[in-house]
């Protein structure tokens, strides 16, 4: 089961600090033990490099320093304190519950983690190991998040799952919640982002009333080609330069090419509000329709989301952590909280949030 790191965007954050000490110290190469288990110091400061910097980013204007930062009635040292251990404890816990649930990963599975820690270290070795942070406990991070996703869908798999989330209702978010369009825009600006006027904006609007007939009966991509080749020659037009026409080779394009899944919660910051509450009203049908707005006229086609081959598979865990993430992460949180954590006094003085040293 090949699973995604979903917090493979963590890395660079980590990547870029360092801290004052290392923790190759003989009395301090652990942070604690959880359970009896002595937790390297390394994942200590991973997690803790992450939470300075989250913590710095509330510092308002007024506030001269990160410590002056109070985040739920805490200082800012105090909560990155909290936070850190949390963060630890929680990785414990995803380990154990993995364990306690039979899961494993194939050899391959293995080797595909290591190599990805691998990598990533490599990138930054040096701030790494100035860090105090080691390739072994990288790759025990990196490999938590596997099994942070494995556990996931241990507890929520249509057919396996603790507590199932039945193929109905990840169908019904996909229906009620993506839109697979093929999607023309046609312009209402100049080159220089000028409205059009006059004869110029009818014409653009013609075209795209002439796409929305064509759009039926024609290959949808020939007309995605035709308006490419219309913005091609204004700004060849423009600069004074020769226009040479792209052809449109259709057997040389893929399936889907021209198709897009869009999250209609997340399009709304990229296209006005007006084109994803048509879009979503619209029928699946797969019928050519044009939505208008001021400065732009989209020429759409809605399909069955549900039709096309492999969708719900390749959507699945991104459903899943949609419906159930929050769930989830609460789960996760009880898990550490039934640990005790038990501090290595030495590792708790070196590595306090003050001695943090972060690069600019």
């Amino acid at each position: 089961m090949k699973k995604t790191l979903k917090k493979i965007a963590a890395f660079s954050v980590a990547c870029v600090m360092t801290l004052s000490l290392t923790a190759c110290g003989e009395d301090t190469a652990n942070i604690g033990k959880i359970g009896g288990e002595e937790i390297p110091a390394g994942i200590y400061l991973y997690h803790a490099t992450s939470v300075y910097r989250q913590t710095a980013l509330q510092k308002t204007e007024e506030q001269a320093t990160v410590w002056d930062v109070t985040v739920d009635g805490k200082t800012a040292e105090q909560h990155i304190t909290d936070e850190t251990v949390m963060r630890v404890k929680k990785l414990v816990a995803v380990e154990k519950k993995f364990d306690e649930l039979g899961l494993s990963f194939t050899e391959k599975e293995k080797d595909y983690y290591k190599a990805s820690a691998e990598n990533a270290y490599k990138q930054s070795e040096e701030s790494f190991a100035e860090s105090g942070i080691g390739l072994d406990s990288f790759t025990r991070i990196v490999e938590n998040d596997a099994k942070y996703a494995a556990v996931f869908e241990a507890y929520y798999d249509a057919e396996t799952g603790i507590e199932p989330i039945k193929t109905s209702e990840i169908n019904k978010y996909l229906k009620d919640n993506f839109a697979r369009i093929e999607l023309l825009e046609v312009s209402l600006k100049d080159i220089e982002g000028n409205l059009l006027k006059g004869a110029e904006k009818e014409k653009a609007i013609n075209r795209a009333k002439s796409y929305v007939k064509r759009a039926d009966s024609e290959d949808f991509g020939a007309l995605v080609y035709e308006e490419y080749n219309v913005l091609l020659k204004s700004m060849a037009e423009a600069n004074g330069t020769e226009f040479t026409k792209v052809e449109y080779k259709p057997e040389e394009v893929e399936e889907y090419t021209f198709e897009q899944i869009v999250d209609m919660n997340e399009m709304a910051s990229n296209f006005p509000s007006t084109v994803k509450d048509e879009i979503l009203s619209h029928k699946a049908d797969g019928k050519a329709f044009l939505i208008e707005s001021s400065d732009c006229y989209y020429v759409v086609k809605r399909h069955n989301i549900l039709e096309r081959e492999g969708i719900v598979d390749t959507y699945k865990a991104t459903v899943l952590q949609a419906l159930k993430g929050e769930e989830f992460a609460e789960l996760e949180t009880k898990w550490a909280e039934e640990l005790d954590f038990e501090w290595n006094e030495k590792s708790k003085e070196r590595y306090a949030p003050k001695k943090l040293k972060i690069a600019e």
